[in-house]
């Protein structure tokens, strides 16, 4: 997992995280738009989902990427950009690289807000 704090990337393992449902609202809907337009574009990306996930005690939002070749740190980055233009500086994203057992659990909660 990928999360941005204090203008540098820190990547964690994540042994258990919980998906509880998908995020959407007009600023959300907004974010998935500008992620799909960069999607298009760079086909590493296969799926992504805009979720709810609980790491632990802590709940936030989470974009889970199914890709073709794991994670890059250049799609991260794009990811980054697009985010802060849609949403202010305090807030922040995680992003999840998902295993096949992950996406399965996602989608019980979550439909993808972008299909390549």
């Amino acid at each position: 997992m990928f999360s941005k704090t204090a203008k540098k990337w820190d990547q964690h393992r994540v042994a258990e995280i919980s998906f509880l449902q998908e995020q959407d609202g007009p600023p959300e809907r907004l974010l998935k738009e500008k992620l799909t337009e960069i999607f298009r574009k760079n086909r590493a990306v296969e799926r992504a989902y805009l979720t709810i996930g609980r790491l632990g005690e802590e709940t936030g939002v989470v974009l889970g990427l199914a890709t073709r070749f794991g994670p890059e740190e250049k799609i991260v980055a794009s990811v980054q950009t697009v985010f802060a233009s849609v949403f202010n500086s305090d807030e922040h994203l995680d992003i999840l690289f998902l295993t096949a057992e992950q996406e399965t659990e996602l989608t019980q909660v979550c439909k993808p807000s972008f299909v390549a």
